[in-house]
């Protein structure tokens, strides 16, 4: 079986105890850093002396791929990202098909995520949703917005805090005039949520009450 464990964004008591048991009883750890693997580790207690590291790279990589599928096969495992559930992107996202491929089991576990909170805390009405990841960094996305813009349902994101004030003002452009929700480092001691119009927003970054550091989730309701 593989298990794919979630990890706490920033407080270490935001982990299942579900997930403590598997760490600390399966060898076979699939990360992106091994360092920061270990110091997950370390922070419950949980000695890595007999545990196998692998690289997520690996995982992906073709020329191995029949190697690390009859690994899977014949052993537990357990997939942690740098932060949170390792999902939807890639290299993730080809770790489930190499198990749908090869008939190998896998479990998802719940857990820590930027997303749900985010969602919970906008206030928007979220019958329906979307969420697109990430905003394209150069071309596209002007598209992607306005794609965003004529789904009249709430759509969130992630926006690295180098294009937030991008974003603010390229929503001007396209006459945005309704709510927009940011959140700010999740789960850390300077955790933040608003909701507001977007002149509301604009006037709260430029008098410092919403600080451009951290990770950023942003929600936008029509």
């Amino acid at each position: 079986m593989l298990y794919f464990v979630p990890t706490p964004i920033w407080n270490k008591e935001d982990i299942t105890l579900r997930a403590i048991r598997l760490l600390k009883e399966i060898n076979i750890l699939i990360c992106e850093d091994t360092r920061t693997a270990k110091k997950l580790l370390s922070m419950y207690d949980i000695s890595t002396t007999w545990k196998d590291f692998f690289s997520i790279t690996s995982f992906t990589s073709q020329g191995k791929l029949e190697f690390y599928a009859k690994l899977l096969q014949e052993n537990d495992a357990i997939v942690i990202s740098e932060a949170g559930t390792p999902w939807l992107s890639d290299p993730w996202k080809s770790l489930i098909q190499l198990c749908n491929e090869n008939q190998i089991k896998f479990s998802v576990l719940p857990g820590a995520n930027a997303l749900i909170p985010s969602i919970v805390a906008a206030g928007f009405d979220t019958t329906q949703f979307t969420f697109i990841w990430f905003l394209p960094q150069k071309k596209w996305r002007q598209t992607a917005l306005k794609d965003m813009l004529n789904r009249k349902i709430p759509t969130f994101f992630y926006e690295s805090v180098h294009r937030m004030p991008k974003l603010l003002e390229e929503l001007k452009s396209l006459n945005f005039g309704w709510k927009i929700f940011i959140a700010r480092e999740i789960s850390k001691v300077f955790e933040q949520f608003f909701t507001w119009s977007l002149a509301e927003c604009e006037e709260f970054i430029k008098s410092w009450k919403i600080v451009i550091k951290g990770e950023f989730v942003v929600g936008i309701s029509l």
